[in-house]
């Protein structure tokens, strides 16, 4: 009966092979001198027959129409074949050959070093890392399993790994070293893709030495902190996050978007933490308890510490007045404030956990207990984790309404807008801002997650399309928008496979954001130095409305936002000092060495805007928002001090309301480039922009705060 499967050492069955039998005897062959190698074929041809003749034995082992032969069956008619056909100096250097093998394979053993990003094997603690006896059998189903590589493909892998390893005659091997020598085999052989699927992600000792070495940069305590400053300050988390920054480079985004965001191109958000969503905004009615007593903010802010493990950079209690209205009716019978102790819980757990815990205020329940929370806060002083307050600009007005005649009150206001503390937002009917990424529909009431991000590089898109080329500017932009949500796409497969990474998350909505960074230096790259608002309307009405629609195709939903462009606007403007445009421009003193490297700026800041009042040329900018927030504020140093950022902030709703009234008449201009003391709102009237209502007037009305 015809032989066609043999049996291995560790119990599989796989293809008879007659010429790994005419291998084994030409290496004893040659091993004594012998250089008759036609020889060796014969003497396989006489064990195939003999396999192939022989009846059962009593365990069934033999082949014929039994079970498949073992191996060591196999090496015994070898050795029995070389006696008998007088060759027996070669079946000597055989049988040596054969347990010199045997004894390294006794004698070797393999240490499990940890894979990261995988779970540690369900073992007692005493038998972790415990040495396992050598098997090639397990880097073929290693991969068949991991690098989907066929049978016969890995056992040749695995049987030249073999070889390398007994070559080497060491003891002990750890798995890592196993990995290495099978990448390199699946190197020389093409397998490419094979590689990828099955390589290990690993820092290097020297790396890894430099992220443990390191020290974190402190938290600057004259704003609040960005969430990935908080989650940098641990060593241990550092160096997760360049692991999976590496993994997900290499087997999360695809090659395209590698190369794009590696290019700075674009910048993919936090890659140091793929598997988690970015942001969460939760309705303050998930917290059933908040509304009954003062014990529900503090029951609430232990959901919220859950809720932490979720994303990566923080959470937005939504409705906090609801949530803080017994705190803040409360009396307490001890010295000291319930709200603002409250207030120090949210910011000690934002330090231990790493992530941001914000709160957002409406304008639907008054401003009672938001003018206490604001208090509250700032009793805490410059604490870099304390909550930031987004606020709605009809709360914001009412708030600035009440403070503006109490000077004390209107610097706790000030100082908190100024650390960026209170962030204000707009929305419009049947859509509000939720969190950063996030936005909330009329009646919903579930969570909302901002899942990812992607920060685009407008300053480089401006100088390749040059001075006064928007339409070529709008052209990359819409590609740039569409590779953006390409990468997105990617993310969201990814964080669907991961879904048991977060164990804590609450059934919501998905969302995804893309943030323009570097607006100001592309619109006066665009204007030859002059800086146009109606063309950053223009570039930031088709990113939002491109966004939506591209990604609306693929089935996402994403939007356009001023956060997520802080770390990339820093990255972006070191890669784009080396370009030849900026270059060009410093040949013909377009721009200095000092400003080459200099971080881009973030958000929808334009001012200063010569020609426009403080703060005017964001709020024709925005208009073509219909949901945001003003982050960072757009503040303006130049202007010597004469307006608060509180009236500017509501003066800047207004404008936005009304983008027509933005552009600054000759005296209000002089005076603001004087720095006199004229007061710029209180005195003089915002000019419209059309020439035909710039008449003077006799009497300027005062401006009241919107």
């Amino acid at each position: 009966m015809k032989l066609e499967r043999v049996r291995k050492r560790d119990g599989r069955e796989v293809p008879f092979d007659e010429t790994k039998i005419r291998d084994a005897i030409q290496r004893a062959m040659l091993a004594v001198g012998e250089g008759d190698l036609g020889f060796a074929s014969e003497v396989a041809g006489v064990v195939r027959l003999s396999l192939s003749n022989r009846r059962p034995t009593a365990e069934g082992s033999a082949s014929g129409d039994g079970g498949a032969p073992s191996i060591e069956e196999i090496q015994d008619l070898v050795e029995h074949a070389l006696i008998e056909l007088g060759r027996a100096s070669v079946a000597k250097a055989y049988i040596l050959y054969r347990d010199r093998r045997a004894k390294v394979r006794e004698v070797l053993e393999v240490h499990r070093s940890p894979r990261p990003g995988t779970r540690a094997p369900r073992v007692r603690p005493s038998d972790e890392g415990a040495p396992v006896a050598w098997s090639k059998g397990r880097i073929v189903a290693a991969l068949m399993n991991e690098a989907e590589v066929a049978r016969g493909t890995a056992e040749e892998i695995a049987g030249r790994v073999e070889s390398r390893v007994f070559a080497l005659g060491m003891k002990r091997i750890s798995t890592a070293l196993v990995r290495e020598l099978v990448d390199n085999e699946l190197v020389g052989m093409g397998l490419e893709s094979a590689l990828r699927r099955q390589a290990s992600v690993l820092l290097p000792a020297h790396d890894l030495r430099r992220l443990l070495q390191t020290p974190a940069r402190p938290l600057d305590g004259s704003r609040v902190a960005g969430a990935e400053d908080i989650l940098e300050l641990d060593a241990s988390q550092r160096v997760a996050g360049e692991v999976l920054r590496r993994f997900a480079l290499e087997h999360v985004l695809d090659d395209a978007t590698v190369e794009r965001h590696l290019a700075g191109d674009l910048h993919v958000v936090d890659l140091s933490r793929p598997h988690l969503y970015l942001w969460a905004g939760l309705p303050g009615e998930l917290f059933a308890s908040a509304a009954t007593d003062s014990g529900g903010a503090h029951a609430a802010l232990g959901e919220c510490a859950r809720a932490l493990h979720g994303v990566s950079q923080g959470i937005v209690i939504e409705g906090a007045a609801a949530l803080l209205g017994p705190l803040a009716r409360a009396r307490a019978a001890r010295r000291g404030d319930p709200l603002a102790d409250w207030m120090r819980a949210v910011a000690a757990s934002a330090n231990i956990g790493g992530r941001r815990i914000d709160l957002e205020f409406g304008a639907e329940r008054g401003v009672e207990v938001l003018e206490r929370a604001i208090d509250a806060l700032a009793s805490l002083g410059s604490e870099a984790c304390s909550p930031r307050m987004f606020v709605d600009e009809t709360a914001l007005a009412e708030v600035y309404a009440a403070r503006r005649e109490n000077l004390e009150a209107a610097a706790v206001l000030e100082r908190l807008l100024e650390r960026g503390q209170i962030v204000p937002t707009w929305g419009r009917t049947g859509e509000r801002f939720a969190a950063p990424g996030c936005q909330r529909a009329g009646r919903e009431r579930a969570a909302i997650y901002c899942a990812g991000a992607v920060a685009i590089n407008l300053p480089r898109l401006a100088l390749r399309a040059g001075a006064w080329r928007e339409e070529r500017l709008l052209e990359g932009l819409a590609e740039v928008v569409e590779a953006s949500i390409f990468a997105l796409e990617r993310l969201r497969a990814f964080q669907e496979s991961t879904r048991g990474s977060r164990p804590h998350e609450l059934r919501g909505r998905i969302m995804y954001a893309i943030s323009p960074v570097g607006l100001r230096e592309a619109l006066s790259v665009l204007g030859d130095g002059e800086i146009r608002p109606e063309q950053g309307a223009r570039v930031l009405g088709l990113l939002n409305d491109a966004a939506r629609r591209l990604s609306a195709a693929r089935g996402l939903t994403v939007a356009a936002s001023a956060f997520f462009g802080e770390r990339a606007a820093v990255r972006f403007a070191e890669l784009d000092a080396g370009l030849p445009q900026h270059q060009q421009r410093l040949l013909f003193a377009d721009s200095s060495r000092a400003e080459l490297g200099r971080p881009y700026s973030s958000g929808h800041r334009l001012s200063p805007a010569p020609g426009f009042v403080p703060w005017a040329a964001e709020a024709q900018m925005l208009s073509t928002l219909p949901v945001g927030a003003l982050h960072p504020l757009p503040e303006e140093r130049s202007r010597g001090g004469l307006l608060s950022l509180a009236e500017s902030s509501t003066r800047f709703f207004r404008l936005r309301r009304e983008p027509g009234a933005t552009e600054m008449p000759a005296v209000q201009r002089a005076a603001v480039e004087a720095a006199t003391p004229l007061g710029l709102f209180d005195s003089t009237p915002i000019a419209p922009t059309d020439p035909a209502a710039r008449a003077p007037q006799s009497t300027p009305p005062p401006v009241q705060p919107n």
